[in-house]
């Protein structure tokens, strides 16, 4: 019992700064037992203070975890095609046993192609392009060697209070995507996710309590830094995830901000779907020398191999009636994602469509809180048709989702990849149909060529053959 209230209070007093001297004087009439724990204690305030969780009585001091480097035991070795079979097990790749068994809980026991290819040269340290379809596990990627080396450096230097770690995403969505990511691999690292539309307060007293990893939208990391609530002077390794999205214009400047705020010494890694080769160009302003690990190259195909692209030709004034029974003869009571261009068109059609399926509606203009319960529902299969603008194009891992309607033609080819790629992910199977009227024809096969694959077309949808599917149902 006097352990437990010792280390709940030398936690609240190294996260204040006392010195380690201090604190060993005030335990000096502790049991042996007691006087352990602060020796450790002090040691660490000496180099690194602990994290401890906010709340009444429920602060902790973390323990160290051992954790072995993944650098010199990594099995595989180029051209040796058995041992790169044995890469592929991630228990056998000497990270952190904490992240292999929480992958395994998840069910993942072997590193998808963009993982293995990115695991040894990021362990080395080294800065990183990567390029990989949608859907392929690039998260995972950067996610397993930034874990891991996190757990390594707490083990020896112990747990600070500023971020080691720093990953910018472009939307909210993709953000906490992202940072479930972590805390499913690596449930004993502390992460946060922060971004606009929450209280920043909450965001403030998270950070001061101390976390390994800062997930955000680059617009809240500016704003926690001028506020003084954010501290990147221990940050080892940056992530730009969705890089692309988030060098265009309007973004790079922030971006750049933020840069400017990081330590020189550092590693950095971009990671996006599509790398257009002029992002290449300004990502060297960023990165120092960096490896391209690129899994699609100069292939036309753009899209996983799992997903089966269907277009249909109607009329403007039956499209918003084919909705249901395409759903119904292609989901087959599975998940659907219907994309629009409009909010006003994501919430009418969620609106038509309730009285046949269950369906919600998502876009910027709904809450944030309302928002993740929206996707919290989808996730957990309460609705099973989520009607959304291209806010949920990008970076959302939603499990199982069996079809992607395109409602609306894309603005461009790169949005058709993002939309399509929230169906057929980690390998599984998937449908996407884009809905296109005849006066649309020519931007369809302008898509077709740009991602790489042909459509096929299923019936046309006018009014005598739209009573013809009816009554073949």
């Amino acid at each position: 019992m006097l352990t437990a209230v010792l280390r709940r209070t030398s936690s609240t007093l190294s996260r204040r700064g006392f010195p380690a001297a201090l604190i060993s004087a005030s335990t000096a009439t502790a049991t042996a037992t007691a006087g352990n724990h602060f020796r450790l204690l002090s040691a660490a305030v000496n180099s690194r203070t602990f994290h401890s969780n906010p709340g009444p009585l429920n602060f902790r001091a973390s323990s160290c975890h051992r954790a072995e480097y993944a650098v010199d035991d990594f099995p595989y070795e180029e051209g040796s095609k058995g041992n790169a079979d044995e890469g592929l097990e991630i228990a056998k790749l000497g990270i952190s046993q904490d992240i292999v068994s929480a992958l395994a809980k998840k069910g993942i026991t072997k590193l998808f192609p963009i993982q293995r290819a990115v695991l040894e040269p990021a362990m080395q340290g080294r800065d990183m392009i990567g390029r990989a379809r949608t859907g392929t596990g690039k998260t995972l990627a950067f996610g397993i060697p930034i874990m891991d080396k996190v757990i390594q450096f707490n083990a020896k230097h112990g747990r600070g209070r500023d971020p080691l770690a720093l990953v910018l995403a472009p939307t909210r969505e993709l953000a906490r995507q992202v940072e479930s990511e972590f805390c499913e691999s690596a449930p004993n690292l502390d992460t946060i996710c922060v971004y606009g539309g929450t209280p920043i307060s909450q965001q403030m007293r998270q950070l001061d309590y101390g976390v390994d990893i800062a997930v955000g939208t680059p617009g809240r990391i500016i704003d926690l830094l001028n506020r003084g609530a954010l501290n990147l002077k221990d940050v080892q390794f940056v992530v730009l995830d969705e890089a692309d999205q988030m060098l265009q214009v309007g973004f790079q400047e922030d971006v750049e901000k933020i840069l400017e705020r990081l330590p020189p010494k550092r590693q950095t890694l971009m990671f996006s779907a599509t790398m257009p080769s002029w992002i290449k160009q300004i990502s060297r302003n960023y990165l120092n020398n960096p490896l391209t690990i690129d899994l699609v190259g100069d292939s036309d195909q753009k899209l996983a191999d799992g997903i089966s692209l269907y277009s249909i030709a109607t009329d403007l004034y039956v499209k918003a009636g084919i909705l249901a029974p395409l759903i119904t003869e292609h989901a087959k009571g599975g998940k659907c994602i219907v994309f629009t261009q409009t909010k006003r068109d994501a919430d009418r059609l969620s609106y038509a469509m309730a009285r046949s399926v269950k369906c919600e509606a998502l876009h910027g203009d709904i809450s944030q809180a309302q928002r993740e319960k929206t996707l919290a529902g989808f996730r957990n299969g309460h609705f099973n048709v989520l009607v959304a603008t291209d806010v949920a194009s990008r970076g959302l891992d939603i499990p199982n989702v069996d079809l992607v309607i395109h409602y609306d033609l894309p603005n461009n080819s790169e949005i058709f990849v993002h939309r399509s790629g929230r169906t057929g992910r980690a390998g599984k199977k998937g449908t996407a149909i884009l809905v296109y009227t005849e006066d649309q024809s020519r931007a369809v096969k302008l898509i077709e060529r740009d991602v790489g694959s042909r459509f096929s077309e299923v019936i046309s949808w006018h009014p005598l053959n739209f009573c013809l599917f009816y009554w073949k149902l």
